[in-house]
C-alpha cells in the first residue's frame, strides 16, 4: 500500500518528470544495471525537498544521480527513488565566479568558459559528468582538482533538512573524494575564474583533450575503476600482473589502460564487479597493496 501510495504523490506531483522501473543502464556511462523504482526529475531546490520528504514518510532509499559517469549499478537496480539532477542546470555568474547547480554537464561549464573568457577549468576537458558529481568525487588530474577552485558549496542535509552553505575552507577535499555523502544533496557551487583570451583557453581546452585521447580508451566505460594508491599508479600495478586485456564475460581491462574496465556492450555488472574483485586480488597477492575503489558501486552485488 505504500509503495502504491508514494508512486501517485510523486506522479501527481511531478507529471511529465516522473519514470516508473526506469533502465539505469541508460544513465550509466557503463552501460548496464537494473532498473529504478521510481526516477524523478527536479528542477529546482523546493522539489528535492518535497522528493526527500516523501522518501522520509514512506521509508525510501534515495540516490542522486547526474550522468552515472563515475558508478557501477547492480543489475537488481535500486530499490527506491532516484533523483536525475540533470533538469537543474541553471548558472549565474558574478565577476569572476561563476555560480551553477548540480546538474550543469562539466562540458557546458567549458562553454561558459569560453563564452566569457574564463580560464582556470581547462583541465576538467574530457571529464564526463556534472557539476555536483565533480565536487563529490573532487573531479580533476594528478596535481589539479576541482576543489582547488571551489570558493562554496550550498547543500541540502538530508537528517536536517535544510539548505547549508559551507566556504572552501570548512570543506573536506581529498583524493578523489570530499566530505559530501548519500546523506546530503549538493545544490549550487560557486567556482573561482580568471579573465584570459578565449583563443588561449580554446587552445588548452584542445590540448588536455588531445592528451586524454591519445592517453585513455574509448567505450562504454566509468574512467579510471581504482584510485592511485600513492605513489604507484593502479594501472602500472594491474599491468604488471599481467591484466592487461584480460577479459571476462562482455568485458575487458583496457589494453591501452589498465585502469580502465570497457564494457564490449552486454556486458552485466556482476561480470564487471567479478572483474573488480580479481583485479584487487591479483594485485594483493603481487605486491600486498589493496587498490581503493574510485567508482561507487550501487546496491547488491554478489
Amino acid at each position: 500500500m505504500q509503495n502504491t501510495d508514494i508512486k501517485n504523490i510523486l506522479k501527481n506531483e511531478f507529471k511529465g518528470k516522473f519514470l516508473e522501473n526506469f533502465p539505469l543502464s541508460e544513465y550509466t556511462s557503463f552501460k548496464c544495471g537494473g532498473n529504478a523504482k521510481y526516477l524523478v526529475y527536479p528542477e529546482n531546490i523546493e522539489d528535492v525537498f518535497k522528493i526527500v520528504k516523501f522518501a522520509k514518510i514512506f521509508n525510501e532509499k534515495i540516490l542522486i544521480l547526474g550522468k552515472g559517469t563515475n558508478v557501477l549499478i547492480s543489475d537488481k537496480g535500486f530499490d527506491g527513488i532516484v533523483i536525475s539532477t540533470l533538469k537543474m542546470e541553471k548558472y549565474t555568474i558574478r565577476e569572476n565566479t561563476i555560480i551553477c547547480e548540480c546538474g550543469l554537464l562539466l562540458a557546458n561549464l567549458l562553454k561558459i568558459c569560453i563564452k566569457n573568457s574564463f580560464s582556470g577549468l581547462e583541465f576538467l576537458a574530457g571529464i564526463p559528468g556534472t557539476v555536483g558529481g565533480g565536487v563529490k568525487c573532487n573531479a580533476g588530474l594528478k596535481k589539479e582538482y576541482l576543489s582547488d577552485r571551489i570558493l562554496f558549496v550550498e547543500y541540502i542535509d538530508f537528517e536536517k533538512l535544510d539548505v547549508f552553505k559551507k566556504e572552501r575552507k570548512e570543506i573536506f577535499f581529498d583524493y578523489r573524494k570530499s566530505e559530501f555523502n548519500e546523506n546530503s544533496f549538493i545544490w549550487k557551487t560557486g567556482i573561482t575564474v580568471e579573465n584570459d583570451d578565449a583563443k588561449k583557453i580554446k587552445k588548452k581546452i584542445k590540448e588536455y583533450m588531445n592528451k586524454r585521447i591519445k592517453t585513455q580508451p574509448l567505450g562504454y566505460s566509468a574512467g579510471s575503476i581504482f584510485k592511485n594508491p600513492y605513489p604507484y599508479y593502479a594501472g602500472n600495478l594491474i599491468e604488471k600482473c599481467g591484466l592487461k586485456g584480460y577479459s571476462l564475460g562482455n568485458c575487458f581491462i583496457s589494453p591501452k589502460h589498465a585502469n580502465f574496465i570497457i564494457n564490449k556492450g552486454k556486458a552485466k555488472a556482476e561480470d564487471i564487479y567479478k572483474l573488480i574483485k580479481l583485479v584487487q586480488n591479483k594485485v594483493k597477492e603481487k605486491f600486498n597493496i589493496e587498490l581503493e575503489l574510485e567508482i561507487n558501486l550501487i546496491g547488491e552485488f554478489e
